[in-house]
C-alpha cells in the first residue's frame, strides 16, 4: 500500500503494538480486546492490500465482523474496505464505503481523515476543464467542509492544495462555456456565464482572461459601465498581464477608460 494512505491512516487511529496489538477507533478504554482470530485475519487483511491483492483483503476484513462479537474493528474495517477501493482506482465503490463509515462512526477520530478521503475520490475523477465539472465541484464542497469542521486537521495543507486545484479546474470548465458564447457572438449568455466565473472562483489563473472577454462582450451588449468597472479590474490586479496590455489596444478606445 502506498505511503500516502499507511501515514493517513496511521494518524487518524491510535495503534497500541503488541499484546492487544488493535487499531482502536472511537471505544472506551476498557473495551474488551476482540478475539485473536479477528487480530489475525486483520493482519492478514492487511498484508494482502499492501501486496495489491484487494479482493482478497476485502474478504479478510468482512470476515472480521463475523469474529469480533464486541465490534472492536467496525470501525476499523469500513475505513479499510473504502481504502481497499480507493488504492484499486475504484473511486465511486471506495466512497460509498467511506460515506457508510461517516454514517455509522460519526464522531469516531477517524472523520477527518475519511472525508478528506471522500474529497480525494472526487478529485482523482477530475477530467479536463472541457469535460463534465461534477466531480471538481464535489471535491469542492468535500474539502471546504473538511476546513470547517475539522480546521486542525493533520490534511490541512494538503485539502488547500487541493481544494485550489478543484476550482481551477471548475473555473477552467465554465470558461471554456462563457468563451464558446463569446465566439459564437452570444454576448448576452457570454456575460452571464463569465461573471458567474467571476463571482464563484476568483483569484485563480484564468482571472485575466475572463475579466478580457466579460468586457468586450459588455461592450457589445452596450453596458458601458459595467466594461468600465470591469476593465479597472483588470488593471489595477493584473496590470502588466497579456490580456490586460490587449484590452488596452482593443478595448479601451470604446470607453473613458486608461
Amino acid at each position: 500500500m502506498p505511503r500516502k494512505i499507511l501515514t493517513a491512516a496511521a494518524a487518524a487511529l491510535i495503534f497500541v503494538s503488541q499484546g492487544c496489538s488493535f487499531l482502536h477507533w472511537g471505544g472506551s478504554a476498557s473495551s474488551p480486546a476482540p478475539v485473536p482470530q479477528a487480530e489475525d485475519l486483520f493482519k492478514q487483511g492487511e498484508g494482502a492490500l499492501a501486496k495489491g491483492n484487494y479482493d482478497e483483503a476485502r474478504q479478510k476484513y468482512t470476515s472480521i465482523r463475523e469474529r469480533d462479537p464486541e465490534k472492536s474493528y467496525d470501525a476499523l474495517v469500513q475505513v479499510r474496505l473504502g481504502d481497499s477501493y480507493y488504492e484499486e482506482a475504484r473511486y465511486s465503490e471506495a466512497e460509498v464505503e467511506y460515506r457508510r463509515f461517516l454514517e455509522m462512526h460519526p464522531h469516531n477520530k477517524a472523520a477527518a481523515y475519511v472525508l478528506y478521503q471522500i474529497g480525494m475520490c472526487s478529485f482523482k475523477q477530475m477530467d479536463a476543464p472541457d469535460r463534465d465539472p461534477s466531480f471538481g465541484v464535489n471535491a469542492m464542497e468535500v474539502f471546504t467542509r473538511l476546513q470547517k469542521e475539522y480546521p486542525n486537521n493533520p490534511y490541512q495543507d494538503e485539502a488547500k492544495e487541493k481544494l485550489r486545484l478543484a476550482k481551477a479546474n471548475v473555473a477552467g470548465h465554465e470558461l471554456s462555456v462563457g468563451r464558446y458564447y463569446y465566439k459564437n457572438g452570444d454576448y448576452k449568455t457570454a456575460v452571464k456565464r463569465l461573471q458567474a466565473v467571476l463571482d464563484n472562483y476568483r483569484g485563480g489563473s484564468t482571472d485575466p482572461e475572463v475579466l478580457y472577454l466579460l468586457a468586450d462582450s459588455q461592450i457589445r451588449n452596450k453596458e458601458y459601465d459595467a466594461a468600465k468597472s470591469t476593465l479597472s479590474i483588470l488593471y489595477q490586479d493584473y496590470p502588466n498581464n497579456e490580456y490586460a496590455l490587449k484590452a488596452k489596444k482593443k478595448l479601451a478606445g470604446h470607453l473613458s477608460v486608461k
